[in-house]
């Protein structure tokens, strides 16, 4: 009951924010102030942590490369008929073949009873063995860009078997990822652009060399003005790039750093509700 309470003034607290900011629309950029109510947003972290690991199933999978890539699968109560996959892609700091670490707060906000009850989904978590995303300079720009690692070829060869396995509705397969796992969102968009219907990149680092292919594809970029370890000024540069095509949401979170990004505001629906209004084309 208390979870509940806790989930329903998350709500009110995101429609406040939202009533009190009308320049918040689908797509274009939006700031954000810094929540002061540290004591709910603690709170309501531990809550979405403490969900039980179990209710994913664990596997292996190995494709075409010579390093085999351990998951985590949530499958909705009722497959009956054909649902969304939504896909996390996890941070540097969850690298390794545990298959326990990846299972971080976003893989656990879509496994929520709240969420699923309002948006059922199958919920992919990989755990990379390796980093699936590099950064480099982008001489061009003056700002880092990131690069696709083999690891992340491999995880995309998960999503097609799965596809095969699985009762999933082919036009919603969605991305989001926070850090490294953000920049691999990105990755994953410019390599299978056809694939996804949409991706959600927080704190991550974007990719310039396929902008004109990013640019056709629903993305929401999430970062903190404050972020050093994976610099704004990426993600700015990128929304300056594609924001003319009308398919990018960029909220900008006034001072927050990059491990500070999980704010009350996107700790509700408000994730899954943006992703699920997308549908490939």
């Amino acid at each position: 009951m208390q979870i509940k309470l806790n989930y329903a003034f998350a709500v009110f607290f995101l429609c406040g924010i939202l009533s009190c900011n009308k320049s918040i629309h689908t797509f274009g950029k939006t700031k954000i102030e810094k929540s002061i109510d540290s004591i709910y947003l603690k709170q309501r972290i531990a809550e979405i942590k403490s969900l039980n690991t179990d209710v994913f199933a664990k596997g292996s999978f190995k494709g075409t490369t010579d390093t085999p890539i351990v998951y985590r699968l949530l499958k909705p109560k009722s497959t009956n008929r054909k649902l969304p996959l939504v896909i996390v892609f996890h941070g540097s700091n969850a690298v390794g073949n545990d298959n326990t670490s990846q299972l971080g707060i976003l893989a656990k906000l879509f496994a929520t009873d709240e969420i699923q009850a309002k948006y059922p989904a199958f919920v992919l978590a990989h755990q990379f063995p390796s980093r699936s995303s590099n950064y480099i300079l982008d001489q061009k720009r003056n700002v880092l860009t990131s690069v696709p690692q083999p690891c992340l070829t491999t995880a995309l060869q998960l999503i097609d078997s799965l596809k095969n396995t699985l009762n999933i509705d082919e036009d919603r397969i969605y991305l989001i990822g926070f850090s490294m796992g953000a920049s691999s969102v990105i990755n994953a968009l410019s390599l299978k652009p056809d694939l996804f219907a949409a991706g959600i990149s927080i704190s991550g680092i974007p990719q310039f060399d396929k902008v004109k292919t990013l640019t056709n594809i629903p993305i929401w970029l999430i970062h903190g003005n404050m972020d050093t370890e994976n610099p704004f000024n990426s993600d700015e540069k990128f929304f300056e790039e594609v924001r003319y095509n009308n398919r990018t949401r960029f909220w900008e979170f006034d001072n927050l750093a990059h491990n500070d990004i999980f704010a009350p505001a996107i700790l509700t629906d408000e994730l899954p509700k943006w992703l699920f209004k997308n549908k490939r084309k």
